[in-house]
């Protein structure tokens, strides 16, 4: 009985404290209620694709003449956040490489926007794949990729210079690799003033869907200004959709 007593009068004694200092309980709610709000979002965004020339007009090697010879491109493209999480910005590398002496070089940097968060919003996290790089040998202008009956996968071997393909890549353009006929579909080309614009997958990151690059153009082929036309370029560069982690600002 004396037990049951000092239990009560413990009960009383901790209502009568939250009722001088409420305090303990409101704090509690005022951590939950921020812990959901820095919880945010996750949405998936369409990034605007890079669909101007980029051209390097630096001679870092050699003459500014190709012939044939290649060249080996590189090319990168990696997001970074900026201004406060409401703009995305694409950071994009880009080289060629002549195969034989003299080794004729350029390479060139450029950065382009390529999403503007909503109003009242930023962004915290980006979710997915932040970067994509490939890279292939050029053939000479006008050539014809993936000749009747040759092998698929030797192609591909020779023309990514011997670099694979990540298997999440296949995935991401929804066919497997050991489907031959649909890889046919992953590279191709088009004349684009009457250069041969030669569309290639990303061969790392599952950020780039297709790099639209001109690598030999039976001219002169770095440029000299910034003036693209009839130059190793980039014509196009397009996204795959990105998950992002918004919040309110």
């Amino acid at each position: 009985m004396k037990t049951i007593r000092i239990f009560g009068l413990l009960i009383l004694i901790s209502a009568y404290s939250f009722g001088q200092n409420p305090t303990v309980l409101q704090t509690n709610k005022n951590i939950l209620k921020a812990g959901s709000i820095a919880a945010g979002s996750t949405e998936k965004i369409k990034l605007e694709d890079i669909d101007e020339w980029l051209c390097p007009n630096r001679l870092e090697r050699g003459d500014r003449e190709f012939g044939g010879n290649g060249p080996k491109v590189k090319s990168e493209v990696k997001l970074r956040l900026a201004n406060n999480g409401t703009e995305i910005w694409a950071d994009i590398t880009f080289s060629a490489v002549e195969t034989v002496q003299d080794f004729s070089t350029t390479s060139g940097k450029w950065s382009k926007k390529v999403f503007d968060v909503p109003y009242g919003k930023k962004i915290t996290a980006i979710n997915s794949d932040m970067a994509s790089r490939t890279q292939f040998i050029s053939p000479a202008a006008g050539f014809q990729f993936l000749l009747p009956g040759e092998d698929v996968a030797n192609a591909f071997h020779t023309f990514l210079d011997g670099v694979d393909i990540e298997k999440k890549i296949f995935e991401m353009h929804g066919i497997k690799r050991e489907d031959r006929a649909a890889l046919k579909n992953l590279i191709n080309t088009a004349i684009n003033h009457g250069n041969t614009v030669i569309k290639v997958p990303a061969t790392e990151g599952t950020l780039v869907k297709s790099f639209h690059i001109v690598g030999d153009t039976g001219g002169d082929d770095i440029s000299h200004d910034d003036n693209c036309n009839d130059d190793t370029r980039i014509v196009k560069i397009e996204f795959f959709p990105v998950t992002v982690t918004y919040q309110n600002k």
